[in-house]
């Protein structure tokens, strides 16, 4: 994997890491899943959001993996950021 000081310097094209994306995924939704269903409950009280629970605990689940997800791309971009050389191109994806 390159450096990612020398990948934001140059004119590197870039790709996601797929594999790595996908496994962090993987693992920030069992752990989001994982947490009670009162910590939604608690996050919505006195808010007027016009959400029933259902929709309340799909945003709940939904933005609870987003900001997993964004707080590791700003903290180790280079996790998931690869130069275009450095991961394999998904099948059928030709340039």
């Amino acid at each position: 994997m390159a450096n990612w000081e020398e990948l934001k310097g140059g004119a590197v094209r870039f790709r996601i890491d797929q594999e790595q994306l996908s496994e962090f995924l993987r693992r920030q939704v069992r752990l989001v899943e994982g947490l009670p269903v009162e910590a939604a409950e608690a996050a919505a009280d006195g808010y007027a959001d016009g959400l029933d629970d259902a929709e309340r605990e799909a945003v709940w689940l939904a933005a609870g993996v987003a900001t997993f997800i964004g707080q590791a791309i700003v903290d180790e971009p280079e996790r998931f950021v690869v130069a275009a050389g450095d991961v394999a191109r998904p099948r059928g994806k030709e340039e």
